[in-house]
């Protein structure tokens, strides 16, 4: 979405629906996910967009389990996504979580108090995509009802309907 958001053509794929061709698009942001799946034309294809990224402005993001020479690919492939930049992404603890919540709402103006970010992480989904959601929802009914976002408030809307 960042990609596209900026004005640049992007291409997610899952590395099992890739076959022997792969966008060519320029400019645009080529994301394969679960590279360490990808079949053996897939991953000729895939060499070969390192090599003409470059040249067409193509930028390359691929997620895997493993680091490259950890993945069951062609050799000269591992080698070539050896040569870029590679990150671990490890999952996000609770603190982390609550770190990130609290900095949203702070984006916003608001305050979450210490007792509403402990009672979603420990009784609501955990995913962040799920504590936007709610974040979104206690900012509107804190507007609406013009109440600071508060663990009474949130229990009144888990009461309504919402769910965390």
């Amino acid at each position: 979405d960042a990609a596209r958001a900026a004005g640049r053509p992007a291409h997610l794929l899952a590395a099992a629906t890739v076959e022997d061709h792969l966008p060519e698009t320029p400019g645009a942001l080529l994301a394969i996910d679960d590279a360490d799946q990808l079949g053996a034309a897939a991953q000729i294809a895939l060499f070969n967009a390192f090599n003409r990224a470059r040249a067409n402005g193509q930028s390359l993001l691929l997620c895997g389990p493993a680091a490259p020479l950890g993945l069951a690919l062609r050799e000269d492939l591992r080698t070539r996504i050896g040569q870029s930049l590679i990150y671990e992404v490890k999952p996000l603890d609770d603190d982390a979580r609550a770190e990130i919540l609290t900095t949203l709402a702070a984006r916003r103006g608001l305050r979450l108090a210490d007792e509403v970010v402990d009672f979603l992480l420990r009784h609501g989904r955990r995913e962040l995509s799920s504590l936007r959601e709610v974040l979104d929802a206690l900012d509107r009914a804190s507007l609406e009802h013009k109440r600071p976002i508060t663990l009474p408030l949130l229990r009144d809307m888990i009461q309504q309907g919402l769910e965390i």
